[in-house]
């Protein structure tokens, strides 16, 4: 019902008198934030995206978070990495409707030393997902994505269905650059993201 009201009051709020800077063509890396429900760290690091349009109405696109963090004697590693494709629907100019299954691989490496020598573990998660995004511009300078979508996360022994929503607003400083605020929440972590992207 939330979702519902925002993609409402923003197609309320953009306007089809200008020409949209929506762009599907591009790099982009910057400083990522892990955050995981059930443990007190937030490991930090870097994120790296690619988003490649192919056709009018297809884009392949990938993505990349490794962050990590160290706690006393304990050391947290955490990989991501997502790659997929992307169907479009062109409601206008400035609004544009994306649906994008996706698979993706997640990776923990927990190092832990100690007087004499050190343990190490990794843990491997195949994760499988499906998302629609609502992509809108409000002027010819600031666009933005409100999302929501269904992920699958495939362990050793089990595996659990969570549902996720995601956001993220961008800023066109120049027709090449663009400066984006992303956040993308599911049921037991979050990926938060201040990114430079690149335009091609």
């Amino acid at each position: 019902m939330k979702i519902r009201a925002i993609l409402l009051a923003t197609s309320l709020i953009s306007s089809p008198a200008f020409a949209s800077n929506i762009n599907f063509d591009y790099v982009e890396a910057g400083y990522a934030k892990l955050t995981l429900d059930d443990s007190e760290i937030s490991p930090k690091g870097l994120g790296l995206k690619l988003s490649k349009q192919v056709e009018e109405n297809f884009l392949l696109k990938a993505r990349y978070i490794q962050t990590s963090e160290s706690i006393s004697n304990a050391d947290y590693d955490y990989g991501q990495f997502y790659a997929g494709f992307g169907f479009l629907t062109h409601l206008d100019e400035d609004k544009i409707i994306e649906i994008s299954p996706y698979y993706g691989k997640l990776k923990t490496e927990y190092k832990y030393s100690y007087r004499g020598g050190s343990d190490k573990s990794s843990y491997d998660t195949t994760a499988y997902g499906l998302e629609a995004n609502y992509h809108f511009a409000f002027n010819e300078a600031l666009d933005m994505l409100i999302g929501a979508g269904y992920e699958r996360l495939e362990f050793d022994s089990e595996s659990e269905n969570n549902a996720f929503y995601q956001i993220q607003l961008n800023y066109n400083f120049s027709e090449k650059f663009t400066f984006n605020f992303s956040h993308k929440n599911v049921k037991d972590y979050k990926n938060t993201g201040l990114n430079i992207r690149y335009n091609f």
